[in-house]
């Protein structure tokens, strides 16, 4: 027994080699050329095995392509849960981000993410944790970064006994191991 061949017009296999190099995904691209395989003369199975998927995969993107043509090798799209935090709320999140948490009465020059979502769940009613916040910060471009600490000191001798320190931090362990600490 051969394989039957699936028989395509020019015009539909253009229109299949123009979605595969319009496609910016894997799977859209995969299942169109499992479709133009299937049009060289290629068994379900052969297919399969050159591309490296199930049989039953390469069987139902070709039968989805045979009922519903190209719009049918797309990905569909299911639609999730319902965003919790809306447009307008991620606008104030926005605006707040902007501003100094001094305006708000915080002693702090710059908000934590820690702080925002504190502020927006207590004070503006908008419950969200604070991964969220970043999240959203991100997506948003609003980049937070940790303050670092920096030790000056007047003292002109300080860079030499820090260093010195910092030779200390190293080698503690070792002293206490040994119990010389």
């Amino acid at each position: 027994m051969f394989a039957q061949k699936l028989i395509l017009s020019k015009k539909e296999e253009a229109e299949i080699r123009k979605f595969m190099q319009e496609t910016k995904s894997k799977g859209e691209y995969r299942r169109a050329e499992a479709v133009l395989y299937k049009a060289e003369g290629l068994s379900y199975r052969a297919i399969a095995k050159k591309m490296n998927a199930a049989y039953l995969s390469v069987y139902r993107w070709i039968q989805r392509y045979k009922e519903g043509g190209v719009n049918a090798l797309r990905t569909k799209t299911y639609p999730g849960k319902k965003p919790r935090i809306t447009p307008e709320q991620k606008k104030v999140i926005a605006q707040t981000a902007l501003q100094s948490p001094q305006t708000f009465g915080y002693l702090k020059n710059e908000w934590s993410v820690r702080l925002l979502a504190k502020h927006l769940t207590q004070e503006m009613g908008i419950k969200i944790s604070k991964s969220h916040v970043w999240e959203i910060l991100q997506e948003l471009g609003i980049v937070y970064k940790r303050a670092k600490a920096v030790v000056e000191s007047p003292d002109p001798h300080y860079p030499e006994k820090a260093r010195r320190v910092e030779g200390y931090k190293k080698i503690a362990p070792a002293l206490l191991k040994k119990g010389l600490r």
